[in-house]
């Protein structure tokens, strides 16, 4: 699924804490300076899929990069019982992956959405083990300043209805927005969807009804060096939630006019340039 490239992505597998978890890596060029691990980590109904375009453009750039499916998600294994999908679950999964993938230097983290919620509490948690952490369309949270139902609504549609009836919604909301996926893509959206465990989206859905942080705040305290990026058609956060966020974290910012909630997908060229120069610049 790789676009010409010299740097090809192959899949790797990694141990989580309710099994393997699926995996995808891109490698500098041979003969080429080794800059560090990047890891990439997605959000709701996401998956490793979803840093498709921009694990080459990193690799070619000097960084090995690593992209995952969390548990439950796609192809990687997870419980059938949402209490098997916290937020701690999810954190030492991200932290197992880290540990595995480089164990004796610092990642820089790319967190997109729910996948920066699980992100941020990483790097409270071990802030040591992260040279740089980016929010890409990540949000303060899932319950105020936000264009999505309660989580709560949500997950009683799920439980009733299934993927199937998730999948509706979005699908709407991807042809509402203007610029709907090629037919492949949707296809590949829709199997996903219905792949990824039931208890999965429930649990994800339960942790979104709380803040990740209950103190954003401690995320800026940890000391690693942040960028908030984020497309402006306010899709789910209002620009001006990201950047009152940014402010709030003594972060930088990134931003990408007329790009929504998924700028790794859209204009993955620009968004893969900015990490690398946030990166170089922490050099």
């Amino acid at each position: 699924m790789t676009q010409g490239t010299e740097a090809p992505i192959e899949s790797i597998t990694l141990q989580g804490g309710a099994g393997t978890l699926a995996g995808w890596e891109t490698t500098p060029p041979s003969g080429a300076e080794n800059r560090g691990t990047v890891v990439l980590v997605p959000g709701f109904t996401g998956s490793k899929e979803d840093f498709e375009y921009m694990l080459p453009l990193l690799a070619a750039a000097g960084y090995r990069a690593v992209a995952y499916d969390q548990r439950g998600q796609w192809q990687s294994d997870g419980p059938d019982d949402i209490a098997g999908y916290t937020m701690d679950d999810f954190t030492a999964d991200l932290l197992a992956v880290v540990d595995q993938v480089s164990p004796d230097a610092p990642v820089h983290l790319v967190g997109h959405s729910f996948g920066g919620y699980v992100s941020r509490v990483a790097v409270v948690a071990r802030p040591e083990r992260f040279r740089s952490f980016t929010l890409l369309a990540s949000g303060p949270s899932s319950v105020e300043d936000i264009k999505f139902p309660p989580p709560q609504a949500v997950a009683q549609i799920v439980e009733t209805a299934g993927q199937e009836a998730i999948w509706q919604q979005m699908s709407a909301a991807m042809t509402a927005a203007g610029q709907p996926p090629s037919p492949e893509r949707m296809q590949f959206l829709h199997q996903r969807i219905l792949q990824t465990k039931k208890a999965n989206i429930l649990g994800i859905l339960e942790n979104m009804e709380a803040p990740p942080l209950a103190d954003p705040t401690a995320l800026r305290d940890a000391g690693v060096p942040l960028l908030v990026a984020y497309g402006d058609t306010n899709d789910l956060w209002d620009p001006s939630v990201h950047e009152k966020f940014a402010q709030q974290l003594h972060a930088r910012t990134a931003v990408y006019p007329g790009s929504g909630h998924v700028p790794n997908e859209t204009v993955p060229d620009r968004v893969s340039a900015d990490l690398v120069n946030f990166w170089e610049e922490l050099a």
